[in-house]
């Protein structure tokens, strides 16, 4: 078995224990934060910029995680960069956006002003990957899962890896 297969693999397990534990009414940033880091894995990026750059609009916990992250781990040989933006900000030098929840009335026209451009929206909003998200936290049955707009994901020329559409809950 390849390592990278044996790597997924053990991805693929650790996904279905996360999504298996009881979600408290408080998010754990850190799990959201190691979803993040993983999707970078399960994408196939047409850029292969010096940096990995995600950016974070609005408050989020997720911001201090993902700093903590991209300390010590990169996206093949690329520095990750946490920017905080602004939903206004030119965000065409990134290659993730995270909405956070308090920002989430800006969803639609950050997908609106990035149709077409190489870079995945994430959002934890009610139906976010219906509204522009490529992938949306939810909580189902108490269980933190994420929905997967693949549709949406693929028409920014972004490849999504099937490991990851058979762990999301589809939409669109």
């Amino acid at each position: 078995m390849k390592k990278n297969t044996y790597q997924k693999g053990i991805f693929l397990g650790c996904i279905i224990c996360f999504m298996s534990t009881l979600a408290s009414a408080q998010v754990n940033y850190k799990i959201h934060s190691l979803f993040v880091y993983k999707f970078t894995q399960y994408i196939e990026w047409p850029s292969k910029s010096v940096e990995f750059v995600i950016g974070i609009v609005g408050n989020s916990p997720i911001q201090e995680e993902l700093e903590a992250l991209a300390a010590i781990k990169k996206v093949d040989t690329r520095s990750i960069v946490i920017k905080k933006i602004s939903p206004t900000a030119d965000l065409s030098g990134c290659n993730m956006v995270f909405i956070a929840q308090n920002q989430s009335s800006h969803l639609p026209a950050i997908s609106g002003k990035l149709q077409g451009k190489p870079i995945l929206i994430i959002s934890e909003t009610n139906d976010g990957a219906t509204k522009g998200a490529g992938i949306n936290f939810i909580i189902v049955d108490d269980k933190m899962k994420f929905e997967l707009n693949k549709g949406s994901v693929e028409k920014k020329g972004l490849k999504v890896s099937g490991d990851l559409a058979k762990l999301a809950v589809m939409v669109g």
